[in-house]
């Protein structure tokens, strides 16, 4: 099966060797992203042609979907698969118009969790037998795992979907020290127990590595969630993860078993929960040994391995092979 991609996962060795890299460019801000999907998009139309299929993520969404709206001047086109492609809350009409055809054009849209393709469903229209839920992976593989342990502050980082004013508001006045690693500037109001910079990847890991436990207060207020990555990094270093996401989180965190998930937006919640795990040290180790178990052998190899299997199947079986 010959599949042109977007994706570059040199961590994942049957990745690289079954997929032909497509050759596109960053697709920047402004006028400029329009010109550059274009461009990616004419390129990936031009070749994809002699393959049987072509799966994008969601580094280029623009030039995916200029391509997807392209394949519509043609009677065949190849197996066509998008992997979480946008976020599935639509701000306006012209948008949601947009995606409904972009989507429609797609022959199997992969998720990072079954709430997610039932949200596509909902505003999208998108078809449940198109959508298939892939569990994502850590990023640990290819790098020097620090060595754990338990340090004695919680750690919390990360940029996309972060609700860092929730963390602050659960952790003031709390005997303990927190260290939020992100690129957000930081707030005027920070406590006196916090430490709030950006960090280097490297760095990311080993304090993440170091910390006591892990905080991740995600905003899924907008209908769409992330910082999959962070807390199966997290899972896979045996430590105790608090999510504020019940929905899309517990495809891979089981409450009270691997991780603790609270409601997003819920400070009180989410304090009760930090509280808890500083009281019972014990009980939280065993927790993060748990998640390390189920966390570890999802690297990316794991993944995108599963990823190119699902691909397969579906394309034979609807004809495309």
């Amino acid at each position: 099966m010959r599949i042109f991609t977007d994706y570059r996962v040199p961590q994942s060795p049957t990745w690289t060797c079954r997929t032909i890299l497509l050759p596109f460019v960053p697709e920047g801000r402004g006028i400029k992203r329009y010109v550059a999907a274009f461009r990616n998009a004419l390129i990936a139309y031009r070749v994809i042609p002699s393959c049987d299929a072509v799966i994008f993520g969601d580094s280029y969404p623009l030039s995916a979907s200029i391509y997807s709206l392209m394949q519509y001047l043609r009677v065949r086109h190849p197996f066509i698969v998008r992997v979480d492609p946008l976020a599935p809350a639509p701000r306006t009409v012209w948008k949601k118009e947009f995606l409904r055809k972009v989507l429609g054009r797609v022959d199997l849209l992969v998720v990072y969790a079954p709430s997610v393709a039932q949200r596509y469903s909902v505003h999208y229209g998108v078809p449940c037998e198109k959508t298939i839920p892939l569990k994502f992976h850590h990023t640990l593989s290819g790098f020097e795992i620090p060595e754990r342990a338990n340090g004695d502050y919680i750690f919390a980082g990360g940029d996309s979907k972060r609700n860092y004013d929730l963390l602050l508001q659960a952790v003031r006045d709390l005997p303990c020290k927190v260290f939020i690693a992100t690129r957000k500037p930081a707030p005027s109001n920070i406590p006196s127990n916090v430490t709030w910079r950006a960090v280097e990847p490297q760095e990311f890991r080993q304090l993440m590595a170091g910390s006591q436990f892990v905080v991740l207060p995600l905003d899924t207020s907008g209908g769409a969630t992330s910082g999959q990555q962070s807390y199966l990094n997290a899972m896979a270093l045996g430590k105790l993860v608090i999510v504020t996401d019940t929905e899309d989180a517990s495809y891979y965190i089981e409450h009270g078993v691997t991780g603790i998930l609270v409601p997003s937006g819920d400070a009180d919640e989410l304090r009760r929960a930090i509280v808890w795990a500083l009281s019972n040290s014990e009980e939280a180790q065993r927790i993060g040994s748990r998640a390390r178990e189920v966390a570890l052998p999802m690297d990316q190899e794991w993944t995108f391995s599963q990823l190119l299997e699902f691909v397969e199947k579906e394309a034979r079986k609807r004809g495309y092979l």
